[in-house]
């Protein structure tokens, strides 16, 4: 089976020395795109594209629809035996899942495998799996009334696009339905919109390449 990577700039920005340590890895074994936007995809056809941004994701699907089997990185880490998993022995996380996998149950699963390799326990939220209403500013279903109706009186805009108060305001209802303090977060979307808050906030990509300090 072919293999291509293609790392997620954003996260790359975010967290350059994980995005280096991934990347290092990935590189022994396989090649490495550029970014998913301008990348040639000169690449046989049935190869299998290797992400981990949603955005990635949906730009491969559009720019070369059944070109790639596409599989997300934390499931092909999950099954990769030589992978360096760290050891985070006591650490307990809530998993903010992401409301762009709502259709790829098997991501929810790989997460939660990673963790427990990992040896991390997680308290799961309501809100879970495929019952997610967030990807940070991305998408966000408020349940608060007064901002339920806060958004419905913005509703010509993305909620991006909204003034950084009422993005916060909106962030931090979901924040607040973390039953731990740290959320792990395997979405660029979902981090940013956690860290707007203040609150706590990992992408599981620091956690397993071991950037994150405790």
């Amino acid at each position: 089976m072919n293999e291509i990577y293609f790392p997620s700039c954003n996260f790359t920005k975010a967290s350059l020395e994980s995005a280096k340590r991934i990347r290092a890895y990935l590189k022994e074994r396989m090649p490495v795109a550029g970014c998913c936007r301008v990348e040639k995809l000169t690449y046989p056809q049935g190869s299998t594209a290797l992400y981990f941004c949603q955005a990635c994701r949906e730009t491969l699907e559009k720019r070369a629809p059944g070109q790639f089997t596409l599989e997300n990185l934390f499931v092909y880490l999950a099954d990769d035996p030589a992978f360096p998993w760290p050891d985070y022995s006591g650490l307990t996380v809530t998993v903010q899942d992401c409301w762009r996998d709502r259709e790829h149950p098997e991501i929810f699963t790989a997460v939660r495998t990673a963790l427990e390799k990992m040896q991390v326990s997680v308290v799961e939220m309501e809100e879970n799996r495929e019952n997610s209403v967030y990807c940070g500013t991305l998408h966000f279903e408020p349940r608060l009334p007064e901002n339920m109706v806060l958004l419905a009186a913005e509703d010509s805009h993305a909620i991006s696009h909204l003034p950084e108060e009422i993005q916060a305001k909106l962030m931090r209802e979901q924040v607040e339905k973390f039953p731990c303090e740290l959320a792990v977060t395997y979405c660029n979307r979902c981090t940013a919109g956690i860290h707007m808050t203040g609150g706590k906030g990992v992408h599981l990509m620091e956690l397993a390449t071991g950037t994150y300090d405790r």
